[in-house]
């Protein structure tokens, strides 16, 4: 094993042991290079949990052939807080924009990866540890360097010290290195530091917390002087925006309370005195009119039950679990606790028991919904409602993109197309539906002859199925699916999904056999196996593919996810003909709560994800758009079913 992989092992183990705690953070800011830090000096800290950083500087040092030394170079930075004490990024460096560099000199043109821990044991007042890496997996070499700092936080000042050991040398981080910062004011911060080869002083500004909406605050940085072995004076400058990722801190879910005595609490006569009956009914009504599907509520015993189909909170249907505990809470009348059933396409997905004698309602148990193909007992019903029919047409509208980003072509690439999916539901467990795509945008080299014309955005049907899924055990769905795949393929899927009794783990089958619709194109067949962990704590998701994929290339695949509300950053590693990483967001292109009409629903994709991905641990950089492609559904179990994976308590 190398040791780029040794590494990335490394930062692996270091984000499982160091999320026990997360100590208050000094203000971070990035650095020239796009980790936290001075002004070349990487700091003894991290970006705090859940803070994203986007820096554009126009510093650059390479270390090529008639291109030695800094430089004033484009380079765009990208530093996440993915984990308490783990902070990491990605760092896009170029000269010119769009030439040809196979005709011509181009400069530097540079997509690489950035990581840094710290060490989390460390008591606060001791002092803070951060070991790190630089261009982490790339094969120029021009900014890979791995280092270690130790800092200390005395007031408004911060101290650090470090060693560093780049890949190229004699430049930054090459040795030991130092740094100090005064932070007079919150928003001000002057800088001195010496970065192993020069001696550099600047200054930094921040806009004071609360100046603009979302928390967003905007950074800037100026080395006013330097002077030593590589540079002298130099100026160079960079402006950024931070960002508190996600909506996590307005996110209320219903957790586990301590039992606690109950306290008197104002008594609505006139709601306890209504029939049993007349409060299903109601609450049932109430549902309905919120936009709510497939609605059915009965009372039996002092339990209210409601089950129910949410079209409304596409983003998290946690979300509406809360509302309807909350509307069930409200209407409570004589029953002391509710049952509520989540449906998904008809099939009862998940039961919640909440409480409704305390103020607000909360989580007594959880568990997967008993209704299966083989059991469907229900309650006899007092009120059966839905907002429209069922068969109700329900209409995706996202943007697609095809990007090659740092290529030899050029620093951005891109075709892109606006997808609509339309899904009809026939009965429960069966949907079919359609995707086309219209492209309405190319860059040159996506046009035909261009260097990408065959990854392109296509204006055409991509995809028309008609699909049945089975739940043949609370925890246990398999789903079967027909039709036209991937624009030019007819076909079959087949994916089954078997959950661990809390929803934390899943392992399943993706496999299906397609023919191309050219009599001499190739058929194809999938076959892989999945395994999925899901962290509630963390709200991270990792999902392991193996075996062999759509276009019969074999290996594996390792899809990550971490959630800050609504959102969720993303990384994935592939390995089949080839090894490739790639880095991106997961950004909802629809309302917290989607409209619905009497007879079509339209709404925003609330999965849309876009990344950027670069070819590793070759000597020679291909362009590649990656191996380890798999198709599957427009809807399939996770997503469909299962909230994007995430229904673990």
């Amino acid at each position: 094993m190398s040791s780029k992989h040794w590494a990335l092992v490394g930062g692996a183990v270091a984000c499982l042991i160091g999320v026990n705690g997360h100590a208050q953070q000094p203000q971070t800011d990035l650095a020239f290079p796009g980790y936290s830090g001075f002004l070349n000096v990487p700091s003894a800290t991290v970006l705090n949990h859940g803070q994203a950083d986007v820096q554009w500087s126009d510093q650059a040092f390479l270390n090529r052939r008639g291109s030695s030394g800094y430089g004033h170079y484009n380079n765009v930075s990208g530093t996440f807080g993915i984990f308490p004490y783990v902070e990491l990024g990605g760092r896009l460096a170029w000269d010119t924009t769009q030439n040809n560099c196979y005709r011509e000199d181009c400069g530097i043109r540079d997509l690489s990866a950035n990581v840094k821990i710290q060490a989390p044991f460390i008591p606060e007042d001791w002092f803070s540890l951060a070991a790190g890496a630089q261009d982490l997996g790339g094969e120029t070499g021009d900014f890979e360097a791995y280092y270690v700092v130790a800092g200390k936080q005395l007031g408004p000042v911060e101290v650090s010290l470090g060693y560093g050991k780049p890949e190229q040398t004699p430049r930054y981080l090459d040795g030991a290195f130092g740094a100090i910062s005064y932070r007079p004011f919150p928003w001000l911060n002057l800088i001195a530091e010496h970065d192993s080869q020069d001696a550099r002083v600047g200054i930094g500004a921040t806009t004071p917390q609360g100046w603009l909406p979302w928390g967003l605050q905007v950074k800037g940085k100026v080395l006013a002087w330097d002077e030593g072995d590589t540079d002298n004076d130099r100026n160079f400058a960079s402006v950024g925006l931070s960002i508190p990722f996600g909506n996590a801190p307005r996110k209320q879910r219903l957790q586990p309370m301590p039992a606690q005595k109950p306290q008197a609490q104002p008594v609505n006569t006139s709601a306890a005195e209504q029939p049993a009956k007349t409060t299903a009914q109601r609450i049932g009504e109430q549902l309905v009119a919120e936009g709510y599907d497939n609605v059915r509520t009965a009372s039996n015993n002092g339990t209210l039950h409601i089950w129910w189909e949410n079209n409304l909170y596409n983003r998290d249907e946690r979300d509406s679990i809360l509302h309807v505990a909350r509307k069930a809470h409200q209407a409570a009348g004589s029953h002391q606790q509710a049952e509520l059933t989540l449906l998904n396409q008809g099939l009862p997905v998940i039961s919640q028991t909440v409480s409704l004698s305390e103020q607000q309602p909360y989580q007594v148990s959880r568990q997967f919904a008993d209704n299966t193909v083989f059991n469907r007992e229900q309650p006899e019903w007092d009120f059966e409602g839905s907002y429209g029919p069922s068969w109700k047409p329900r209409l995706t509208l996202s943007p697609s993109i095809s990007s090659g980003v740092a290529t030899e072509y050029g620093v951005w690439d891109a075709s892109v197309a606006i997808s609509s999916e339309l899904a009809i539901n026939l009965w429960p467990g069966a949907l079919a539906s359609a995707r086309y795509d219209a492209e309405i945008y190319q860059t040159e080299d996506f046009d035909k002859g261009g260097i990408f014309y065959s990854n392109r955005q296509r204006t055409d049907l991509v995809e028309a199925e008609i699909q049945q899924t089975f739940k043949l055990h609370p925890q246990l769905y398999t789903s079967f699916h027909a039709g036209r795949y991937a624009i030019d393929y007819n076909g079959g899927l087949n994916e089954t999904l078997l959950l661990s009794p809390g929803g934390r783990h899943a392992i399943g089958f993706l496999g299906g056999t397609f023919s191309h619709t050219d009599s001499n194109g190739e058929d194809r067949t999938q076959a892989l196996a999945q395994y999925t962990y899901y962290n509630p704590g963390l709200d991270a998701q990792f999902t392991v593919y193996g075996g062999q994929f759509f276009a019969e290339d074999e290996g594996f695949r390792i899809d990550s996810r971490f959630w800050f509300g609504d959102y969720a950053l993303t990384l994935q590693y592939k390995n089949t003909d080839a090894e490739f990483v790639s880095l991106g967001w997961v950004i909802p292109l629809t309302p917290v709560r989607d409209r619905q009409f009497r007879y079509l629903q339209v709404k925003g994709n609330a999965d849309f994800n876009y990344a950027v991905q670069t070819r590793i641990n070759e000597d020679a950089n291909i362009v590649s758009f990656g191996g380890a492609g798999v198709v599957t559904s427009s809807n399939p179990l996770q997503k469909t079913y299962l909230n994007r994976g995430r229904v673990a308590q």
